[in-house]
């Protein structure tokens, strides 16, 4: 049986994954070269998401700060968060992203998941 550790109500999943640049900010606090990685987002909430990307990267002894450009509905999105959890599965690597949103954005995640939602773009889970 899986355990779910997660404290919030709603986690939406995708039908189609987004594609989007990804930057790593910074490993253990060392800022990182900006170069862009094509990844995909499977799901989303209002404090984290799931990805899949091709780079394997070691999040059980390092933290790893990331940066997420991309557009959900019409409006660009920016969202750094810190890998909390990975997994490789057929040569796919997997993540687990908690999301820092600062204040002042807190309320466009939300908006822009509810478009999603009317369009039928996204699930509840």
């Amino acid at each position: 049986m899986k355990i779910n550790h997660r404290k919030e109500p709603f986690r939406y999943t995708f039908k189609e994954p987004v594609s989007f640049n990804l930057f790593i900010v910074s490993i253990n606090g060392i800022p990182a070269p900006a170069k862009p990685v094509q990844a995909l987002m499977y799901d989303i909430s209002r404090s984290g998401c799931g990805l899949k990307m091709p780079l394997a990267l070691r999040v059980d002894s390092n933290q790893i700060r990331i940066s997420l450009n991309l557009v959900l509905h019409e409006e660009p999105l920016q969202l750094e968060g810190t890998l909390r959890w990975g997994r490789e599965e057929a040569d796919n690597h997997y993540y687990g992203v908690q999301l820092d949103i600062p204040e002042h954005e807190r309320d466009r995640l939300p908006r822009e998941l509810r478009l999603l939602a009317g369009q039928s773009k996204i699930i509840v889970k």
